[in-house]
């Protein structure tokens, strides 16, 4: 497999991933539990991803459901009596509890067997250290028909407690573990985010969208992103986010008031005329039913499914949920009795949502996922927002991720496929600074998905479409970790992927992305797309990147089909910034086509700096293309492609070729750098002190739209005798021209 390095242009690291990479709870083996043994649940390890097994945290209930009922009326529970605090509580098999209470005291677990279901009609309130759905077991808090009402709430609350050394050395509790039904519907808030109609400016107190706000309510909080192109003074340790999080005061039709007024400008992207062309998106996060830890600064809650959980949460706020944080990993160590060594102070895998190896059930739900995420909101997760890990064919879908580390979407190991991830808001996600390393991965290694990114996709097997980045460290769309070679992938759904019958092999070497559709990435990131995979990018929209729109490193092919990039001239003009619209690194790759690409505002329009192809000397593959077609550039440098060595040719390699065919060129009005100047298209490349070797040329068709005008472009510090038979040069190219 030949070696790839990724983002080091956009994060100055490099950092390299196999197939190996350490999942939620196979950091650490765990031997038999030391607690009783009928404290431990006899879940197949294999199948929920959970080595050591899950444990019964209510193993010994003091409170069990006796008939089905109210949890109210005292004649539903063994001991005559509603549960109090400091109670363990069980739903048995068979029994069907509604829960119709608000109440503050704290219940130290509950354990579903049976069903439990949430009064709609009335607000509620539950307290509890844990919360466990077993497999026979149902939660439901809602559903597609009956949504809890607009105008009560639902609220789960997870108690900061400590986490039981005895029996839950690995801290799985203290959370919402699912092996069961879980169902949670709110009231539904459509859209969930929406595009600005007018250009938000400090001061302003009124925010004007370009659709109807439908179900949003006075009193509810809004999220809307910095929108700035950062200069490198703005970035790293200097980075002082302008996101806002606003309350709606009013509603009227398409304009909502706000309790306070803006406090920084959100401005939109403009083309090199001025003409405002994007405006940034409002994300609502409050919905009235609500999962939170009872104290983000002490033990955080989270939430796992696993197995053949069937999972459909719409309209959930999330709140503060998530454990693990960004930073190094450490986990907790036992021996080969289980009894505990050392208890980890940052355990893996504990995220605010968590698909972890939930296959789902064996009859495919009737929406046809495995798992349906839709409408709801995450909002502060110290590590990812929304974590899919071994999971497939779920549907994520109109929801809104706000303030998380590392990433805000996130498939984690690079084996889920067929997942869809539609139409999704990911806003204001901070990166860990550096690179965790994963422990129990032979060794100090990266922590991929840490950089800070909206979303972050280990591997290609998903369909990703509709979706906003904003507001992101690193990159609004992360789809380059590094090559997984062989992954084993469901054959059907509801597979049990820890049986190999059920499984087929990928290699993800070749496979694309399945889909990626009509995303858009802007403000205060680096880069809107880093693509490492082959596939189709189609309908991209990136604006006020500092450093690039999309960066791709594709491993054979990649087709970009329709880009818009649009830069902040104010920042270009500074000459201090070198942003590109597109940025290519193809030396593994054998063909890029780039067609009807519309990049303005950008330092370059396209940019391949590497060599494409290879000497004598070097490995790699020489063949292949980069072309260029029906483009529009208004830029400082409009196309700068750097091209394979000439010698290349000698040892029998077909040289990589660079085409620019039918695109148009236009000038930047910024002012012009004596020491770069201006170009529609360049080959005004650094190469190596004393390296004598040329470079093959860029062709060119039909320049500027015009028929007939072809010529080649050839580096232009080679004797042109040495090259062609030619000593022509035209204004506005970087180069010697050769008809």
């Amino acid at each position: 497999m030949m070696r790839r390095a990724f983002y080091h242009h956009l994060v100055h690291k490099f950092f390299r991933v196999g197939l190996g990479l350490v999942t939620a709870t196979s950091a650490i083996a765990f031997g038999p539990m030391a607690a009783n043994a009928q404290d431990t649940h006899d879940h197949t390890p294999a199948v929920s991803g959970v080595p050591q097994g899950v444990p019964y945290f209510c193993a010994r209930p003091g409170v069990t459901s006796t008939a089905s009922g109210l949890w109210s009326n005292p004649r539903t529970w063994s001991t005559g009596t509603v549960p109090r605090a400091d109670d363990k509580v069980a739903i048995a098999a068979g029994h069907d509890v509604t829960y119709n209470v608000v109440s503050d005291a704290t219940l130290e677990c509950l354990e579903v067997d049976g069903h439990l279901r949430f009064d709609t009609t009335s607000n509620t309130r539950l307290k509890v250290g844990n919360l466990m759905v077993m497999e026979s077991g149902s939660l439901e808090i809602g559903t597609d028909a009956t949504p809890v009402s607009p105008n009560v709430g639902a609220e789960i609350i997870i108690a900061d407690r400590p986490i039981d050394r005895t029996i839950d050395p690995a801290q799985i509790g203290t959370g919402i573990e699912g092996l069961g039904t879980i169902t949670m519907h709110g009231a539904v808030k459509a859209p969930t985010f929406l595009r600005l109609a007018k250009e938000p400016l400090a001061g302003d107190a009124t925010l004007v969208f370009d659709g109807p706000v439908r179900g949003w309510q006075p009193g509810d909080r809004i999220v809307i992103p910095d929108t700035r192109q950062l200069r490198g003074n703005q970035r790293g340790v200097s980075f002082q986010s302008q996101d806002e999080k606003l309350q709606i005061a009013s509603i009227s039709a398409t304009q909502v008031a706000l309790a306070q007024p803006l406090r920084y400008d959100h401005k939109g992207a403009r083309d090199a005329n001025g003409r405002l062309e994007f405006l940034p998106h409002v994300g609502n996060v409050s919905r009235n039913v609500v999962v939170r830890s009872e104290n983000p600064a002490g033990t955080r809650g989270h939430m796992m499914f696993m197995s053949r959980a069937d999972v459909d949460l719409r309209y959930v706020e999330v709140r503060d949920m998530g454990r693990t944080r960004m930073g190094v990993l450490d986990n907790t160590e036992v021996d080969a009795s289980g009894r505990l060594v050392r208890f980890g102070t940052n355990q893996i895998g504990r995220y605010a949502i968590h698909f972890h190896h939930d296959f789902g059930p064996t009859s495919t739900p009737a929406n046809g996922y495995q798992f349906t995420l839709i409408g709801n909101s995450v909002n502060g997760a110290p590590k990812w927002g929304i974590t899919v890990h071994n999971s497939h064919y779920g549907l994520v879908r109109d929801n809104v991720v706000y303030n998380t580390r590392g990433a805000g979407i996130v498939t984690e190991d690079g084996t889920e496929s067929f997942n869809v991830f539609d139409h999704n808001f990911a806003m204001r996600s901070e990166g860990s600074g550096d690179f965790a390393p994963r422990s129990g991965y032979g060794g100090p290694q990266p922590d991929p998905g840490g950089e800070g990114a909206g979303f972050w996709f280990r591997g290609p097997n998903n369909y990703i479409r509709n979706n906003v980045a904003a507001n992101a460290d690193a990159f609004g769309f992360g789809l380059a970790a590094g090559s997984l070679d062989v992954v084993r992938v469901p054959a059907f759904k509801g597979a049990d992927t820890s049986r190999g019958a059920e499984t087929l092999t990928l290699d993800t070497t070749s496979a694309p992305v399945l889909e990626f559709t009509n995303n858009e990435a802007y403000g205060a990131m680096q880069a809107g797309v880093a693509w490492g995979w082959n596939g189709v990018i189609t309908n991209l929209r990136v604006w006020h990147p500092s450093r690039s729109g999309l960066a791709a490193t594709p491993t054979d092919s990649l087709i970009v089909d329709r880009v818009t990039v649009r830069g902040d001239q104010l920042v270009l003009a500074s000459h201090v910034e070198n942003p590109a619209g597109v940025w290519l690194s193809d030396y593994a790759a054998k063909t890029i086509v780039l067609g009807d690409a519309d990049v303005q505002g950008m330092r370059t329009g396209v940019s391949s700096p590497f060599y494409q192809g290879y000497r004598a000397a070097e490995p790699g593959r020489g063949d292949g293309s980069v072309i260029v077609e029906h483009g529009y550039f208004r830029d400082y440098v409009g196309i700068s492609l750097a091209t394979a060595y000439a010698a290349s040719a000698e040892v029998g390699a077909a040289l990589k070729k660079a085409v620019v065919r039918n695109s148009v060129f236009e000038a930047l009005d910024v002012p012009a750098d004596p020491l770069n100047p201006p170009a529609t298209i360049s080959m005004n490349h650094r190469m190596a002190p004393g390296d004598p070797e040329p470079r093959a040329p860029i062709v060119v068709d039909t320049y500027n739209a015009t028929p007939g005008d072809n010529f080649k472009i050839y580096y232009s510090l080679e004797a042109p005798e040495t090259v062609a038979p030619c000593h022509n040069t035209r204004p506005a190219i970087g180069g010697w021209v050769c008809r």
